[in-house]
């Protein structure tokens, strides 16, 4: 289990690709048009894209057809979120452990209920800053995802969801401060004190627990926030990650590729899956995203 040592992990060109177009968009030195053909030539960030501008708490009566369009409504903030989510994304889809790939879904649900309560909190906390706050809420299990991969090295250690209970408290994970840097996000390697209080507080109010590590404070006392906000902020997170993983999706006028000087590496390193994820999105399973849409319609109606 090599994986689980202290050496530079192998990412997904997929992956590092999403994770350059969230850099860029923090970057004030990238002007809106750079972004738009960075995200226009990534399928999957296009696609979470359009879908989160087409949903309920954004559609303004018009449809969203264009990855121009979608990124001049929702603005670079979301961008940075929506390219982070999906690169989790990619690194669960990239699990092909049946079980493993089981328990990296629930921690991706469980990591972006995280991410909205930590923003809500950092927002009425001094000294953060709640988009910061919530790229680290969405990453703090990244180690966690990574011992998981292991089980593209070693099925046979991954082969039912004992197997790997056993198995996380037997092997110590990666830390996250270097898989930070090996992902290239440097500036959220050190959490600052109040971040990292500010994201562990968060698990006081989630409805979707860490599968493997009950965190201490899971499930803890929630009398700082009243209940209708709690369930307000977990419909909010149930969304995201059913917009990130599914529905039906408005095809992408602007599919311009990026200028040579974005310098995004061409996807040739994933031999198991050459275009798995560029297919076109299933239909919603069971009505689920249109439930959650009309609840979200009903919550945002005033906006």
């Amino acid at each position: 289990m090599s994986i689980m040592a202290d050496d530079p992990v192998f990412i997904p060109s997929s992956v590092r690709a999403a994770i350059t177009i969230r850099n860029a968009a923090e970057d004030p030195c990238i002007n809106e048009v750079t972004i738009q053909r960075m995200v226009a030539s990534e399928p999957m960030v296009a696609a979470a894209l359009l879908r989160l501008a087409n949903s309920a708490a954004y559609r303004r009566g018009r449809l969203i057809e264009s990855v121009a369009d979608a990124v001049m409504l929702l603005g670079m903030g979301e961008v940075r979120a929506v390219a982070s989510q999906v690169a989790m994304l990619q690194i669960v889809r990239g699990i092909r452990g049946r079980a493993a790939r089981m328990v990296a879904e629930s921690l991706l649900l469980h990591s972006i209920s995280i991410s909205v309560f930590a923003e809500h909190l950092a927002r009425e906390r001094e000294g953060c800053e709640a988009s910061r706050v919530a790229t680290l809420g969405l990453f703090h299990e990244m180690p966690t995802f990574l011992f998981l991969a292991g089980s593209n090295q070693s099925p046979e250690k991954f082969e039912t969801l004992s197997d790997i209970s056993r198995l996380s408290e037997a092997i110590p994970l990666r830390s996250f401060e270097l898989l930070m840097q090996d992902f290239g996000l440097h500036s959220l390697a050190i959490p600052r004190t109040a971040e990292s209080q500010v994201v562990d507080q968060a698990h006081c109010f989630v409805t979707h627990p860490n599968p493997l590590r009950i965190h201490p404070l899971e499930g803890g006392d929630r009398k700082g926030m009243p209940p209708e906000q709690i369930v307000l902020l977990q419909a909010m997170a149930d969304a995201a990650y059913v917009t990130l993983v599914e529905g039906p999706l408005p095809e992408c006028r602007d599919s311009r590729p990026p200028p040579a000087s974005i310098g995004l590496e061409a996807q040739d390193d994933e031999p198991e899956e050459p275009h798995g994820d560029q297919q076109a999105p299933e239909a919603p399973r069971g009505g689920l995203v249109a439930r959650l849409q009309a609840m979200l319609g009903s919550l945002f109606g005033s906006r």
